[in-house]
């Protein structure tokens, strides 16, 4: 996606930060940060704008790697806790500019290349992690963050049960690494995913299905119960389903619960077939 000046700024800062240093190892969310803050502050207005400048902001940052390639998870990651970091610095950070700087992530990631799997769970991962470090809770975060992921990948023309899986699995990740509660912003996480979903015409069954599996496989890699995990974005999942109709949650009831992965999958009650 095209640059404007604030993201030139910073993609012309960090490569030439990773070319004095000698490789993108040295790309540190410091370096970004400070990349990000002098930017920012050469804009004329930020205010309202800050969400689209922190956007161009993060885009820049990844656009500055280059083929991101195996390492698009850290850097990723990185990039968007230090682009956040240094928004709220120089602009008041909202829910709104996490929604636009995973959109940015994602599309940047796209642009240079990467497996936008890996990149869209490490920008939501940062994405949390970025808006807690600037008193934005997880529980307040979530939505934005999810919504933001759906229509990146829609725009990109992604897979959106990739996406759904990869966003459950940097919600899991960021909430558990700062403190928050991991089951409810899972199943805010899936109401989201599956409104945002609905809201662009894609599979809800996919998009539902996909999410669980992403909450199975990476609530053990942060000491969380897959049952409970799964069972909370199934639940998520069937509520914001049958808000669509009866015939999606049914469909979403199906493909969420049972044994998916080994791990039975209960819904919550409330969510029982309605046909």
């Amino acid at each position: 996606m095209p640059l404007g000046k604030v993201g030139n700024m910073v993609k012309d800062t960090l490569t030439g930060t990773i070319s004095g240093a000698g490789g993108v190892a040295n790309l540190s969310i410091d370096v970004v940060r400070e990349a990000s803050i002098n930017a920012l502050k050469s804009a004329r207005s930020i205010g309202s704008e800050a969400g689209g400048l922190a956007q161009d902001a993060v885009t820049g940052a990844i656009q500055a790697v280059g083929a991101v390639g195996g390492e698009a998870g850290t850097l990723v990651r990185d990039s968007v806790i230090g682009v956040i970091e240094g928004a709220g610095m120089v602009a008041t950070a909202t829910t709104v500019m996490l929604h636009d700087v995973v959109v940015g992530a994602i599309k940047g990631s796209s642009d240079v290349g990467a497996e936008l799997g890996t990149a869209t769970r490490n920008a939501v991962e940062g994405t949390i992690r970025g808006g807690a470090s600037v008193g934005i809770t997880a529980e307040t975060a979530v939505s934005q963050v999810s919504r933001g992921a759906i229509e990146a990948t829609r725009a990109i023309g992604g897979d959106l049960g990739q996406a759904a899986q990869a966003t459950v699995s940097g919600v899991i990740t960021g909430v558990s690494a700062t403190g928050g509660d991991v089951t409810r912003a899972a199943r805010d996480t899936a109401r989201e995913l599956i409104s945002s979903t609905a809201a662009v015409g894609g599979d809800l069954a996919q998009v539902a299905r996909a999410a669980v599996e992403g909450a199975i496989d990476t609530s053990k890699d942060v000491g969380v119960s897959a049952a409970d995990a799964s069972s909370a974005v199934a639940t998520g999942a069937i509520e914001a389903a049958y808000d669509v109709s009866d015939a999606a949650g049914d469909a979403v009831r199906k493909a969420a619960t049972g044994t998916i992965r080994g791990v039975k999958v209960v819904a919550s009650a409330g969510t029982e077939d309605k046909s």
